[in-house]
């Protein structure tokens, strides 16, 4: 019998590539529905939706989970690119706070949900400093455990 065939080395580009998309959709699984089920709870017993405007209280409940799934984004991300550089982990921290940032340039939407202005500049600070600590502590842990 002979031994099998060595599997044919990978590019160095898939690894971080798939890692940087498992940040993304682990962070969209986390946002996606909780942000949904917490505003159909906040929308319980309002007459007219499109004349919602979310409380103070819930739009920082929302901040809590958006930090919540970018923190879970950065420290998979890291995760999964362990023993390489934390550069795709920035990468993640900057395409979130990018696609946060759009809003605040663009300015107010007619026809969107009015949201304030300081919830949006705080959520793309939010997912900017969490995706870069989950993905910073993530890397201490395992140079913690190897020593």
């Amino acid at each position: 019998m002979t031994a099998p065939a060595p599997a044919p080395p990978s590019s160095s580009v898939i690894r971080p590539a798939l890692a940087l998309l498992a940040g993304l959709g682990i962070t969209a699984l986390i946002v996606g529905p909780a942000i949904l089920a917490t505003t159909l709870f906040m929308l319980r017993g309002v007459t007219d939706p499109r004349a919602f405007v979310p409380s103070n209280s819930g739009l920082v409940l929302h901040l809590a989970i958006t930090c919540v799934g970018a923190y879970a984004g950065g420290f998979v991300t890291s995760r999964l690119t362990a023993g390489r550089s934390f550069y795709t982990t920035f990468v993640l921290a900057l395409v979130l706070f990018t696609s946060a940032m759009v809003p605040v340039l663009r300015g107010a939407d007619p026809a969107a949900a009015p949201r304030p202005r300081w919830f949006l500049v705080a959520q793309a600070a939010v997912v900017l400093g969490a995706s870069l600590l989950g993905g910073a502590l993530e890397r201490r842990r395992v140079a913690v455990r190897r020593t």
